[in-house]
């Protein structure tokens, strides 16, 4: 008799609510702290709200999940479940992926943790693909191992107007980002191995989208399965149009075009373009064809 594997993830995977809804998602909100004030990721306007104190010089931060709200998401994903499997963000990056290692050992229901090494929709693809494998009857040890191939396969890159918000949060050393400002060098960013690395160097912020554009692209063909997700803030649709229209023009894949994580973006700030490819499950593909 097959499992039932239910998936879980977490708010930073960038997956657009209905997204997560038809595969069965459940999402772990991280918070984000504007002024003081701690608010979950997934309230009503607050990408919005992140960019105008960004914006503003207001300082905002990122915090974790509680213990409490990893235990309530977990149950109700184990309702009716013989299996849970969840897909995170890099604990290198976070906590989240521990809290919710603990929050597991008070659930009767046995639960996976994937660390997913990547970040915003790279781990989003994983979850996805794990979900599809999940509905394919697969067990939660072959849903895990799905999860894991789709986010080793994924590239995960990402440029920014600025780098001082990547230094504030430590992302970036403070020489790069104040080389990068003085001599207005814009690096493409990724994710490698879990933490954010400079992969190139280019003079101005519309080379370097273009050039992560052209890595993306790329790298698309040599995958069997390859869609590519686009992500970006409020107020920066241009953005995304622009970036669509140079994929375009190299070929065509399927994209999933999303907002970036709020908690992603008090470390990007506004004017960040984040893009992915990755080698999912052949259903999420065909999903995102059809769509």
């Amino acid at each position: 008799m097959a499992q039932h594997v239910a998936v879980v993830t977490d708010s930073s995977a960038c997956l657009p609510p209905e997204v997560a809804a038809a595969w069965g998602i459940g999402v772990v909100p991280l918070q984000v702290v504007i002024d003081g004030e701690a608010r979950a990721e997934g309230d009503a306007g607050l990408s919005e709200d992140v960019v105008r104190a960004l914006a503003a010089g207001v300082r905002a931060t990122t915090s974790q999940p509680s213990l409490g709200t990893c235990v309530e998401a977990l149950e109700r994903a184990a309702r009716g479940a013989d299996a849970v499997v969840v897909v995170t963000l890099p604990e290198s990056m976070s906590g989240t992926a521990g809290v919710l290692a603990r929050a597991a050992q008070g659930i009767g229901t046995p639960v996976t943790v994937v660390d997913s090494r990547t970040v915003a929709l790279g781990t989003g693809f994983a979850a996805l693909s794990a979900a599809a494998a999940a509905r394919s009857g697969a067990d939660a040890e072959a849903v895990a191992r799905e999860a894991a191939r789709v986010a080793r396969s994924a590239l995960t890159l990402f440029t920014v107007e600025k780098l001082d918000h990547l230094r504030r949060g430590g992302r970036v050393a403070p020489a790069v980002a104040t080389v990068g400002n003085a001599l207005n060098i814009r690096p493409v960013l990724g994710v490698v191995h879990g933490e954010v690395a400079v992969v190139d160097r280019v003079r101005t912020a519309a080379k370097a989208r273009a050039a992560m554009l052209s890595r993306i692209a790329s790298r698309a063909p040599a995958l069997r399965s390859g869609v590519i997700g686009l992500m970006r803030l409020p107020g920066d649709e241009e953005l995304e149009r622009e970036a669509r229209a140079v994929l375009a023009r190299r070929g065509t894949w399927p994209v999933l075009s999303t907002e970036l994580s709020a908690v992603l973006a008090v470390h990007s700030g506004p004017g960040t373009l984040a893009t992915v490819v990755a080698d999912v499950h052949p259903a999420v593909r065909e999903a995102l064809v059809a769509t």
